[in-house]
């Protein structure tokens, strides 16, 4: 499912592509609490950490070893990236770290969630740097060897917005 334009003229998010990228307020205080590595999933004009892999690279047919973040594609196969995503840490431990948007209604959500943290957004996350947010939930989820498992918590993303510009 593609997101180009959600909303109306005085209060909508626009982009041409389904790749958004993460504001830094939200993924480096994560990086640094997770001592994230790899970013499993970005373009050379998004990738957040040194090492990373793009769309060419095929994440999804890779291991991934260590603590990973990721911002996959809200399209039909964001179902496939949790899995994988819950897949590695277990088979290859460390922490995967993730900002997706909620869908608590879909079989693979029930499935592999309570497997995980997870951090609701409250707030709209403006990706791409564009004034205004998507108006969809967004959460953090992590899974794996730092995961405080069945727990969840709410992020005020505007007051970590002030915060990090400050």
């Amino acid at each position: 499912m593609g997101i180009d334009k959600i909303g109306n003229k005085n209060n909508s998010f626009e982009s041409k592509s389904i790749e958004y990228s993460t504001p830094l307020a939200i993924v480096k205080p994560l990086i640094e609490e997770f001592s994230i590595t790899k970013d499993v999933c970005a373009s050379k004009a998004n990738h957040k950490l040194p090492d990373y892999w793009t769309k060419e690279d095929d994440a999804l047919t890779k291991d991934w070893f260590g603590n990973c973040w990721m911002n996959p594609p809200f399209d039909r196969n964001l179902q496939k990236w949790v899995r994988k995503a819950h897949k590695e840490a277990t088979a290859n431990g460390g922490t995967k770290v993730w900002l997706i948007p909620v869908r608590s209604n879909t079989k693979w959500w029930a499935e592999t969630m309570p497997d995980a943290e997870i951090r609701f957004i409250n707030g709209e996350v403006n990706f791409n740097d564009e004034p205004r947010g998507l108006w969809m939930g967004m959460c953090i989820v992590v899974f794996g060897e730092q995961a405080k498992v069945g727990t969840h918590s709410i992020i005020d993303y505007r007051k970590v917005r002030v915060k990090f510009k400050n």
